[in-house]
């Protein structure tokens, strides 16, 4: 099983519609670590870490929009370094 980091930049409506509450069920059910928070630019930041094609995965879910609310306009995604001490998702 090889692990991957990823952070991850959504642009669009995002903010205010429970897109992080979504982005955190999305990674707790598929066993991903990190992060979700909201951006003073109306973005909303992700980091998430874990099995490699679960993370593929997530990205696909979370750039589709992951609730009926909210919409991704755009998703950069760059590489990350994985970090061993993450144990949970949390939203901030």
């Amino acid at each position: 099983m090889s692990q991957t980091a990823v952070s991850l930049i959504a642009h669009g409506r995002v903010q205010g519609v429970g897109f992080r509450y979504a982005v955190y069920q999305l990674a707790v059910r598929q066993h991903l670590v990190g992060t979700v928070h909201n951006n003073t630019d109306k973005t909303v930041s992700i980091f998430a870490q874990g099995d490699s094609t679960i993370v593929t995965t997530f990205i696909k879910q979370v750039r589709q929009s992951p609730n009926s609310w909210s919409h991704v306009t755009e998703l950069e995604i760059h590489e990350a370094q994985v970090q061993p001490s993450l144990k949970t998702f949390d939203i901030s």
